[in-house]
């Protein structure tokens, strides 16, 4: 974990901006516990007053992000099976949002930097994990619907 006592210590428009990542995290998550999972895993969204999924709709297919709000509304709920069974990408990027809101205050109280932050949990890798993993569970989604 970068110490309190580094160098190099975030500006004012940094903390903001922990601020706002924090803020949206919490957003996230507080809509996921207002939301009542979508017993089809898929289309939770709607009760946002957000249309169908147009491709899913247009191919019968389920596009990349389809049951990623059912995921996080049964992820808040610990219901893991569920959430992964309605997009296993969902589950884990409500884990990252977790983690994220974590980080995120805890940069914002020890006046973290982004460099820092990021050189330490290594972003740029968990990125690219994340990119990789949501290509393949949206592959083997298709194959499974063919």
């Amino acid at each position: 974990m970068p110490s309190t006592t580094d160098a190099r210590s975030a500006v004012p428009a940094e903390r903001f901006a922990w601020l706002l990542l924090s803020g949206a995290c919490i957003s996230v998550l507080a809509v996921a516990a207002l939301l009542e999972p979508d017993p089809r895993g898929v289309g939770t969204h709607e009760q946002l007053g957000l249309p169908p999924c147009g491709f899913l709709l247009l191919t019968g297919l389920p596009c990349p992000g389809c049951g990623l709000t059912t995921a996080f509304a049964h992820g808040i709920r610990g219901e893991w099976i569920a959430a992964a069974s309605a997009n296993p990408l969902g589950l884990v990027l409500f884990f990252v949002s977790c983690a994220t809101l974590v980080v995120s205050v805890l940069a914002l109280r020890r006046g973290w930097t982004f460099a820092q932050v990021f050189d330490r949990f290594a972003v740029h890798r968990w990125a690219l994990g994340l990119a990789i993993a949501g290509v393949f569970v949206w592959v083997v989604r298709l194959a499974a619907a063919v």
